[in-house]
């Protein structure tokens, strides 16, 4: 459902379209195309997108289609695996918080580059995607160790009644409705406390809460935690493009890694939200517990590849 959620109703963000789909992929290839040598994978899909894109993409870059299992449903996570096992070196996904906690969940052995597709892309690199493309690229044909090149992801780990364990990306949310519904969270009365791994006042959805009280980035090694309510500071946030709300802090703390901070649902239960979808519901009585970590996906950073990769341009 990435680029359909219902965010894009109740807000003023745009509607991605296949065809909005496919200049991304164009852009992203062009990138490609200026490093000679490098070939692009896409994987099957039930609906036959990648296989028509595959088609259209610029002549210059060898694209090939890889196949899918029979009678195996079409997820992010069995799209990662695919072309891993095809011998992909680097991972581009566009997609936003939701699609790269779908990557994160198939833990990749090879670095990624998210690319915002989203309403909410706290993740994800918001940066030219040509230029997104071109660094990728470069990265795959200099080889060497992508620990130079990435950054390892903050993860925030979360265990459920029965010993069912959950991750989040950046965020997770504790919610006073005891059904998942349409999934997003965008209402302030919902939410009962937020539990983030980064807090970005620049970026839409539940982390930008938490830039009000204390900005959290990618390199920092520590999150936050909030306990929301009626009362206590008033938070404006930017909940998606064009939404507005704002939310009441009654207490906040610091979580270092290894850090545990244990959610109780109110009376009547209620239900968690991973990076902003809620996703699994908590009866009277149940609790979770959330943990933070750097053990998520490494994260390529084009601006410290394009920096280097001027110095000298991939014969």
């Amino acid at each position: 459902m990435a680029g359909r959620d219902i965010r894009r109703l109740v807000a003023h963000a745009s509607l991605q379209s296949q065809a909005e789909k496919a200049l991304i992929a164009h852009r992203i290839v062009a990138g490609i195309a200026a490093v000679p040598g490098v070939r692009v994978l896409v994987p099957e899909d039930r609906s036959g997108f990648f296989s028509w894109l595959s088609t259209e993409l610029p002549p210059e870059v060898p694209v090939e289609l890889v196949s899918r299992p029979a009678a195996v449903e079409d997820s992010t996570m069995l799209w990662v695996s695919m072309l891993e096992a095809a011998g992909a070196r680097a991972l581009i996904v566009v997609g936003g918080d939701g699609t790269q906690r779908n990557v994160a969940q198939a833990h990749p052995k090879i670095p990624v580059l998210p690319v915002a597709g989203g309403t909410n892309n706290v993740a994800c690199y918001l940066g030219d995607q040509t230029a997104g493309g071109y660094a990728v690229a470069y990265f795959v044909k200099e080889g060497g160790a992508y620990h130079h090149w990435a950054v390892q992801s903050k993860l925030l780990h979360v265990e459920l009644p029965g010993g069912v364990e959950e991750m989040a990306l950046i965020d997770v949310a504790l919610t006073r409705q005891n059904f998942t519904g349409a999934m997003a969270v965008w209402d302030p009365s919902d939410v009962q406390a937020l539990v983030l791994s980064r807090a970005d006042a620049l970026r839409p959805g539940l982390s930008n809460v938490g830039a009000f009280v204390s900005p959290v980035g990618a390199d920092d090694d520590f999150g936050l935690y909030l306990s929301l309510g009626d009362r206590g500071r008033a938070c404006p946030a930017v909940m998606a493009p064009g939404l507005m709300a704002t939310f009441h802090v009654e207490q906040e703390r610091y979580l270092g890694f290894g850090d545990t901070v244990e959610l109780h649902p109110q009376d009547a239960g209620g239900s968690l939200a991973f990076d902003g979808e809620r996703t699994v519901v908590l009866s009277r009585g149940q609790s979770a517990r959330i943990t933070l970590r750097r053990d998520g996906p490494w994260v390529l950073d084009p601006a410290r590849i394009l920096t280097v990769s001027k110095r000298s341009v991939p014969s």
